[in-house]
């Protein structure tokens, strides 16, 4: 009896060990191109994503500077009627300030103080970086001045 199991369980161990040997070579080639894919997609969602927030933050920093631009006008002094261009590290502003006619339904009233009168004028203002990437804000802003 010995003999007969002993022949029963030797297809047994064959294909015991034929299951413990491992991966064939085309599995383990398969599995690494699996990964490379998923590997270089994953890449190039990261390089996207880099761009995408360097782009968000330059623009973050225009619309500050355009801000900051705006703001200033005619604050350190009287606003001047013109173009004006300038930089800030990489970023280029311009600034075009318009006088506003109102027409002659503008009556001005005579107890005012003549310094006192405020004029419309239409500022723009562009920044803009390197890149090209820019934004642009235009608004009517009231200074004082003297009767056109």
């Amino acid at each position: 009896m010995s003999a007969w199991v002993s022949a029963c369980r030797l297809p047994i161990r064959r294909r015991l060990r034929a299951a413990q040997r491992g991966f064939t070579l085309v599995e383990v080639l398969i599995a690494f191109v699996v990964l490379a894919v998923g590997l270089s997609s994953l890449a190039v969602g990261v390089t996207a994503a880099l761009r995408s927030d360097a782009k968000v933050r330059s623009k973050h920093v225009i619309d500050q500077i355009a801000e900051s631009r705006f703001e200033a006008i005619g604050r350190s002094g009287p606003l001047k009627i013109g173009r004006r261009e300038g930089r800030i590290g990489r970023y280029r502003w311009r600034e075009n300030v318009t006088p506003v006619q109102l027409g002659k339904a503008a009556v001005q009233d005579r107890a005012a103080p003549l310094g006192a009168m405020l004029v419309p004028s239409w500022v723009e203002i562009v920044v803009q970086d390197e890149a090209g990437l820019e934004t642009k804000v235009a608004v009517l802003k009231l200074a004082p001045g003297t009767a056109q």
